[in-house]
């Protein structure tokens, strides 16, 4: 019982260290990007990424999570020939789905991309808009494949070949994004919209070099699951009509979740420049903070804690599949309380780092600029990109935070059956949303939607908190205790940043090279002070079941 303890933290912790460092990829590559194609055609990126994430996660919701379900489930039991009937049936409806996907943006991406931009966009824009929308659309064919392989493994419970895939896949995009966009605009001397061309043509790119790294794994993995099946001696399903339907049955819901689930990014994007605009902010400045400044810039930075979320979620499957089946709820308990107790743990200092340093952390990764606009009277105004994005990523640092538990405990109901009532909560989250996003950006401004994403998060999370003590008695007064322990770790980093900005000890001003320095030390500095609170407070030792003073000794010992 102890290794599954371990096993689910440690599953956890291996998917979002292969997530957190193609995130980090993801986040670094957007500064030369942005030299290369240039801050004014960045938001076209945007708008193409906005549309496909959505479009890919409606599509494909839930298949990979539905395998990874099943293959667990007869795994479990020793029945390795319905697996590999799983994996048949799901890699063919993955490319259907992907070339229905692919088609639909390819037909309708004239009309998006007048969504995206207005009436009263020029037409230039709405044809580099078109075009993205087209060339991402490729990447709609060959993503929901590669999941289809990854489903099945995580099902195995092979995080680490899962891991390895996101590093390769976004290392691939990251290396033909920049040097195909250098060679256009540098070499060819081709207008820097052709940078952004091929930083979204990458995203197939990538998706195709991944499929090949884990179709040599899947070459070499396949002789063993199959000797498995052969000498298997349980009762196999091979109907594959109802294998399909087991699948679909479990996928549907997913499907669901991921429709409203990701309604808040769809309600921005349909609401939130209207909504600025409303206020007396010039139609140019809110295409460029929402498309440039959000959609690239602080969700890229606000990724970052949230790699957490699908990385525990994709751990948890396996392990409350098979305590779910047992009927060992006991055991479901301690992966529920392991699975939220990690994250938080983790999820909540990077966050507040994000927070504190916010300024900082912009300057470093995009630096500065001047952002002209037209005021009252066709007067020229200008504004600082940084202190936009200073702003935006403090306001947002919600997003990064809430943003990471509101899907563990979307994972946590869906993986003990209570799909319905998650549906009901998600909707419900989404109501809140829609009717508090206009109000809150008319109040508050550019920062409102981050507001109404509070407002929307936290009731998504109180009734599934609330379901899962109703319904599994799952107890949270222990969980909250630590988080008000985590808070006075969050206390002693907020004490630190007082004394950096009593002493001087600034990162912005002096240069990109000087503020990487400063910004390091101040970020050590800070998470060590919220590890040595934490742990005088036993947190780390608790919740992931170390013993800190015979790590020292061993240490010393080998000194």
């Amino acid at each position: 019982m102890k290794n599954k303890k371990q096993s689910i933290i440690i599953g956890g912790l291996i998917s979002s260290a292969g997530i957190f460092i193609s995130k980090l990829l993801g986040l670094l590559y957007v500064i030369p990007l942005n030299a290369i194609a240039g801050a004014d055609n960045m938001q076209y990126y945007g708008f193409a990424y906005e549309i496909y994430s959505y479009i890919l996660n409606v599509s494909i919701a839930g298949i990979p999570y539905a395998i990874a379900t099943l293959v667990a489930k007869y795994s479990n039991i020793g029945d390795y020939r319905t697996t590999l009937v799983i994996k048949r049936i799901a890699q063919g409806l993955m490319v259907a789905l992907g070339f229905i996907g692919m088609s639909f943006l390819i037909l309708f991406a004239t009309p998006l991309a007048s969504i995206v931009l207005g009436v009263n966009s020029s037409p230039e824009s709405l044809q580099i808009t078109r075009n993205v929308i087209v060339l991402i659309s490729f990447a709609l064919f060959f993503v929901p494949v590669l999941s289809a392989f990854r489903g099945f493994y995580q099902g195995l419970k092979e995080m680490e070949i899962y891991a390895f895939s996101q590093v390769l896949e976004q290392l691939s995009r990251v290396m033909f994004l920049l040097g195909a966009g250098a060679i256009a605009v540098y070499v060819f001397k081709q207008d820097r919209i052709w940078a952004v061309y091929f930083a979204v043509f990458s995203t197939s790119v990538a998706a195709i070099c991944a499929l090949v790294h884990i179709f040599i794994f899947d070459k070499k993995n396949m002789p063993e699951i199959k000797r498995l099946a052969n000498e298997q001696e349980v009762y196999s399903v091979d109907d594959h009509k109802l294998l399909f339907k087991e699948l679909v049955r479990i996928a549907i819901p997913y499907l669901l979740v991921a429709i409203v689930g990701f309604s808040n990014n769809m309600i921005d994007w349909l609401f939130y420049t209207k909504a600025l605009e409303a206020t007396g902010v010039a139609a140019d400045l809110c295409n460029y903070i929402f498309g440039s400044i959000i959609s690239v810039q602080v969700n890229k930075v606000t990724s970052i804690p949230q790699i957490l979320a699908p990385g525990f979620s994709i751990s948890i499957i396996p392990y409350i599949t098979v305590s779910v089946i047992d009927r060992k709820w006991k055991e479901l308990r301690r992966h529920v309380y392991d699975c939220v107790d990690s994250v938080l743990y983790l999820a909540i200092p990077l966050s507040f780092c994000l927070l504190f340093f916010s300024r900082p952390i912009m300057y470093l990764l995009y630096g500065e600029s001047l952002v002209t606009y037209p005021g009252a009277g066709n007067v020229m105004l200008i504004t600082s990109s940084l202190e936009l994005g200073g702003v935006l990523l403090k306001w947002h640092t919600i997003d990064a935070l809430f943003g990471t538990l509101t899907p563990i405990f979307t994972s946590l109901l869906m993986a003990v059956g209570l799909r319905k009532q998650n549906f009901i909560n998600l909707i419900i989250g989404a109501a809140v949303k829609l009717v508090f996003e206009i109000p809150c950006i008319h109040f508050f401004g550019m920062q409102g939607a981050s507001i109404s994403n509070l407002l929307s998060m936290l009731t998504i999370i109180l009734l599934d908190a609330y379901f899962l003590k109703r319904n599994y008695k799952v107890q949270w007064k222990y969980t909250i205790r630590k988080m008000v322990l985590m808070m006075l770790g969050v206390g002693g980093m907020a004490l630190l940043c007082l004394v950096f900005n009593f002493i001087g000890f600034n990162a912005v001003g002096h240069g990109r090279l000087l503020c990487v320095l400063i910004l390091g030390i101040q970020g050590l500095l800070s998470v060590g002070a919220y590890l040595a609170i934490t742990a005088f407070l036993q947190l780390p030792q608790t919740i992931f079941k170390i013993d800190i003073n015979k790590m020292m000794k061993r240490l010393v010992r080998r000194g």
